[in-house]
């Protein structure tokens, strides 16, 4: 017999000792039949009393279970909310925007404290109530100051738990710190960007302004905000770790400047923030100086967080996100399309160059652009110098991007599903997200070859300088491009502002004459009955036409009315004011017709003169002779 066969043998147990039985396992569906499920024990063991491992065990079970309920039950909570918000989110797209509305409204026509005049200050703030968003945490209430104290109390929690690092677990916020007082005013500035949020959303529902379409999930990003603050009041060097705590200190010491019960000041109060050399004499603007200093906001967007001064600036920020088709007003210039008049009018501040460099033939929109012109093209001095290499920058913030190279930290996170990828600059995650939609890259185009297009600007560049020679504009360094809104393609500055300046001096060409009558429906009221409401209303609309200089140039000049001679036709009709209107009409010229003369006949009625229209009557000055 083989070795090999011995040695299974040896290993084999004999017949009925140590045999393995095949046992089947049923586990139970149900919960309830898990509590009485008992596995079966062997006939041939003898019972065992239940040890203290068993009870253990038991109560871990009984643990997990109770776990797995709790989750359970959030999980249903969270679906119940998803789906409730499914359905406001498909109310809100369904409802239309009243953009007529709006429009009036920011035109201030009517402003916005008559469309809100039947609301109470609580409606306008705390039409919604203030939700905490800690961790799991339901709490909802009415209250500001029940609200802030249980925000601080999830802080305060937190300080006792942890004694090296805090985080914070607010709703999409990774803050993390290991300073007590940051991490307390932190948590404290959650709770005022929630009350700046429900102020908007309370706004936002009571003049049904649209919807801002923006990121959501930068609603609660606050890192950017200081949490921390320092009163620089005169002598004054307390310090906050609370906002509203230090939003009231500073506002003390401004009302404490004037009277008290009065509302303006006839000596001018000075503000004594260092550095500061404003003064004023109504408490009101006094007060409104201030929030500068200390970065107090009034309303902010619900939807993306972001914060505004005023809440007419909330309102641009929901009409910049109206669809292009509902957008009306286009700029002459550039041809960009916006909401509201006021938008297009502030953008057309962008064009007008009205700060020239006394250096160079360059001028720019704003003072800011022009002291950085200056400070990169002709003064020359980099005072920020980089501490592990060679490099030198401009400006602080040029050298902190600088420094982003000598720092593997990636802070450019790409947030789609299933991607990770980390990138160290902006413009990189760009074009990484560019990728994911299959977005084109952009082209730039050269306007004195036929098809020669590049997908970078530094190719377009080298193409002007070694093929065609192109001169840069005095005092830059480099081409600049801008994109022609026809196409969508980059071309060269220089040649798309030509082009637009010959394109609107065609238009003005061929366009023909035209006149801009006023009209108001008050003035089909007699003038013998209300001659004291007349001149109230002269008054007001003098002080009116005082801020708009082109009525004044149609208005007050009576010889622009007089007979005119042509064809007439309404090529427009605005609304200016309150019952007042605005009509431009074409004038087409009749073609002179030769008719036969005929000897003095007596006329049969008399042509009425400019005075005797009633429409007129309100712009002619009144007097006795006439």
């Amino acid at each position: 017999m083989p070795k090999d066969t011995k040695k299974r043998k040896k290993h084999h147990p004999p017949d009925g000792e140590g045999t393995t039985k095949r046992v089947r396992f049923s586990f139970p569906e149900k919960e309830s039949e898990l509590e009485d499920y008992e596995p079966a024990s062997r006939e041939e063991e003898p019972a065992v009393a239940p040890s203290t491992n068993d009870s253990k065990f038991s109560s871990l079970s009984k643990e997990i279970r109770d776990w797995m309920q709790k989750q359970a039950e959030y999980e249903k909570l969270d679906l119940e909310e998803l789906l409730e918000e499914s359905d406001h989110a498909e109310e809100d797209h369904e409802a239309e925007i009243d953009i007529a509305a709006l429009q009036v409204m920011i035109r201030k026509v009517v402003p916005i404290r008559v469309s809100l005049q039947g609301y109470t200050d609580e409606q306008k703030r705390k039409s919604y109530k203030f939700e905490c968003e800690w961790r799991k945490c339901q709490f909802m209430s009415g209250s500001e100051r029940k609200y802030f104290l249980h925000v601080e109390s999830h802080a305060e929690a937190t300080l006792d738990r942890e004694n090296r690092r805090y985080t914070c677990e607010w709703d999409l916020c990774d803050f993390i710190t290991r300073d007590a007082d940051q991490f307390m005013g932190h948590v404290h500035y959650h709770a005022y960007h929630t009350k700046l949020k429900v102020h908007g959303a309370s706004m936002h529902m009571l003049l049904k302004m649209p919807s801002c379409n923006m990121d959501s999930r930068s609603r609660n990003t606050i890192t950017n905000r200081p949490v921390t603050f320092r009163c620089e009041w005169n002598d004054c060097t307390e310090r906050f770790n609370r906002a509203m705590h230090f939003f009231h200190h500073v506002r003390n010491h401004m009302l404490d400047q004037f009277e008290p019960g009065k509302k303006s000041s006839a000596v001018p109060v000075e503000c004594k923030w260092s550095l500061c050399k404003m003064s004023y004499t109504i408490s009101l603007k006094a007060l409104l100086h201030i929030k500068l200093h200390t970065t107090q906001r009034e309303i902010a967007c619900y939807n993306c967080g972001t914060d505004f001064w005023s809440r007419v600036k909330y309102i641009d920020h929901c009409a910049r996100q109206i669809e292009l088709s509902q957008r009306k007003y286009q700029c002459p210039i550039c041809y960009r399309y916006y909401a509201t008049l006021r938008l297009m009018k502030a953008h057309k501040e962008v064009h007008e160059m009205t700060h020239p460099c006394q250096h160079c033939s360059n001028s720019f929109q704003s003072a800011s652009l022009l002291a950085r012109h200056v400070l990169y093209k002709h003064m020359k001095q980099r005072n920020f110098k980089c501490q592990q290499c060679d490099y030198a920058a401009f400006t602080k913030k040029d050298l902190d991007t600088h420094m982003r190279r000598h720092n593997d930290t990636k802070l450019f996170r790409c947030e789609e599903f299933g991607c990770n990828v980390a990138y160290k600059t902006e413009y990189a995650i760009k074009r990484h997200i560019s990728w994911h939609y299959n977005l084109p890259p952009p082209m730039y185009e050269c306007h004195l070859c036929v098809n020669r297009r590049y997908t970078a600007s530094h190719n377009l560049s080298k193409h002007f300088e070694f093929v065609h020679e192109l001169p840069r504009q005095p005092g830059s360094t480099r081409y600049r491009y801008r994109i022609d809104n026809r196409d969508g393609v980059y071309r060269l500055a220089t040649y798309l502002e030509e082009k637009m300046n010959k394109q609107r001096q065609a238009e003005k060409a061929t366009e023909p004459p035209t006149t801009t009558v006023v009209i108001s429906d008050e003035d089909s009221k007699s003038a013998d009955g209300q001659k004291s409401a007349k001149r109230k209303k002269q008054s007001k609309r003098k002080s009116r036409e005082g801020n708009s200089t082109e009525q004044a140039e149609t208005v007050n000049d009576a010889a622009a009315y007089a007979p005119i001679k042509g064809k007439t036709s309404i090529k427009s009709f605005t609304s200016v004011g309150l019952h007042e209107f605005a009509v431009e009409l074409n004038i087409d010229p009749e073609t002179s017709v030769e008719e036969p003369s005929v000897p003095d006949a007596p006329s049969a009625t008399k042509p009425k003169e400019v005075k005797d229209f009633t429409v007129m009557k309100r712009y002619l000055k009144s007097s006795k002779n006439v």
